[in-house]
């Protein structure tokens, strides 16, 4: 049986989602909004020493100034934008692969002019002799599998499973150097910075990491933080903690540097907020509707949410 069909299903609420904005309700939401980025600002311009990540840089405010220094030098790009070429390439094809349509043609075709260009300038780059050849194996078995797949019309799904599979120690390779430099240059910078500071300021910071997409469960830059600071520290299984106490904090919407200091004093506040409210500091880390709809939820399907297991290496 399928699990909704033990609940009754309600018509559709006629109202509409959201209130008018002439209407009361929404200019007094209006207000709290007003109010509620004013004291953002205000709590971040007494916020104490803080350090953001946003893509290729550290930014550091202490004692109303600013700082700002590398996160990851340009190798890194080099080393995760040619592992990135036999991912086009499925992407691309898809998973199934099969006969060429001609868009996909298209994209193989100048995927390939692409490649051929970075072929012709890596001796350049500035890498090693192992990354170089490295990165010219990469290149050639992406070239070589695209140009057999243009010839065939198509390429099956185990030719590109062998493919793809046959590049993964050289991926791995490339990985570990780009992670190697992305650690040592933030450590770098920001051991140059710790150097700097006062055991008070010191006991006071905290940092937010800017993440393009969902943060990812192991992220590097909030592995780091979290072992730098003190933090609960996971390694790879490491994802962000929403806990009061926590001085790392990850998140999608940290965007720019400007961004990524407002998250930070806008969980500074909710830390108070929380406490004032639930005597619970950590409260409003969870959706405020969270406790609510799993009460609801387990009278519903009569079932009650499991804790998850402690994950493994």
């Amino acid at each position: 049986m399928h699990p909704t069909s033990r609940m009754p299903h309600p018509a559709p609420p006629l109202l509409p989602s959201a209130p008018d904005p002439s209407d009361p309700i929404a200019q007094l939401d209006d207000a709290f909004l007003e109010y509620y980025e004013a004291r953002q600002r205000a709590v971040l311009a007494r916020l104490g020493p803080a350090v953001a990540h946003v893509g290729d840089s550290l930014y550091l405010r202490i004692g109303g100034r600013r700082v700002v220094g590398p996160a990851r030098t340009r190798r890194y790009h080099q080393l995760k934008t040619i592992c990135h070429l036999p991912l086009a390439i499925q992407t691309i094809l898809g998973d199934e692969g099969g006969r060429l349509a001609e868009e996909a043609r298209d994209r193989l075709v100048e995927l390939c002019r692409r490649a051929d260009a970075v072929a012709e300038t890596i001796a350049g780059a500035g890498l090693d002799a192992v990354q170089t050849a490295r990165q010219r194996r990469l290149l050639d078995a992406s070239r070589r599998f695209i140009a057999a797949t243009l010839d065939a019309g198509g390429a099956d799904a185990d030719a590109l499973v062998a493919f793809l599979r046959a590049q993964i120690d050289d991926i791995r390779s490339n990985i570990a150097d780009a992670a190697n430099d992305q650690l040592t240059t933030m450590h770098a910078t920001f051991g140059s910075w710790v150097a700097e500071m006062s055991r008070e300021h010191w006991s006071q910071l905290r940092v937010v990491i800017g993440s393009g997409h969902m943060a990812r469960t192991g992220n590097l830059a909030a592995q780091y933080f979290s072992r730098a600071l003190g933090d609960r520290w996971e390694g790879r299984f490491d994802r962000e903690d929403e806990t009061a106490s926590r001085r790392v904090l990850v998140s999608e919407d940290a965007t720019d540097e400007e961004s990524a200091f407002a998250l930070l004093a806008t969980h500074v506040f909710d830390t108070r907020a929380s406490n004032a409210f639930f005597g619970e500091e950590s409260r409003l880390g969870r959706d405020v509707l969270a406790d609510a709809a799993e009460r609801q939820l387990v009278a519903m399907f009569g079932e009650r949410p499991e804790k998850p297991t402690r994950r493994e290496s």
